[in-house]
């Protein structure tokens, strides 16, 4: 027989797996308990625990993940997703509250928002508007024009509250996001000196 001894599962394995399957039940639950009753029964909002594995031998062996996902309208699926360092079992509700969407922020996922939450920084100024034109650092020595589109640009599959001050739609035709709001990385058009933007 390959693949090592059958272990056979033991009442300490099965008593656990029950309790972690009520605790992932129970924080479900309390998650559903903050939105509106309507965006879970008519199914536009979609809520998902579970456990992760983290790979980084610095952080937590595991971590509870919670996913608040609306199905959005022409822009695709809208929520968010955040995680706690510790199994579902000791999750607190206290916990899970801090890190809760306002009401307003549900209804904006329910008509299909693209709203962040947590909400991008509102007490750093940006040294470039919309619409300005920059230089980013896109290679060791090179150098590319465009202009800026967005502020506070995020990817879908980023941690919650990361953001990258700048998008910025390159002459190009490359749509990239500058990572850091400094002149090693964007700077105004025809000026100084950078280092790096990174392709979004």
């Amino acid at each position: 027989m390959n693949g090592g001894p059958f272990k056979l599962p033991t009442k300490e394995n099965a008593d656990a797996a029950k309790k972690k399957r009520e605790a992932i039940a129970r924080i479900k639950k309390w998650v559903e308990s903050r939105i509106p009753d309507k965006h879970i029964k008519d199914r536009t909002c979609v809520v998902d625990v579970s456990e992760i594995v983290c790979g980084d031998p610095e952080c937590a062996p595991i971590d509870t993940a919670v996913r608040i996902i609306y199905e959005g309208k022409a822009e695709g699926p809208v929520g968010t997703a955040f995680a706690f360092p510790c199994q579902s079992v000791e999750l607190t509700r206290e916990a899970l509250d801090e890190r809760m969407p306002p009401a307003s922020t549900f209804e904006d996922w329910y008509e299909g928002k693209p709203t962040h939450w947590p909400p991008p920084p509102d007490d750093v100024t940006l040294r470039f508007e919309v619409g300005a034109r920059v230089e980013c650092k896109v290679g060791k020595k090179e150098w590319a024009p465009g202009a800026v589109t967005m502020h506070w640009f995020r990817q879908g599959d980023w941690p919650p509250g990361m953001f990258a001050p700048y998008q910025v739609q390159l002459d190009d035709g490359r749509l990239i996001f500058a990572p850091d709001d400094a002149n090693k990385c964007i700077r105004a058009e025809g000026s100084g000196k950078g280092w790096c933007c990174f392709g979004g």
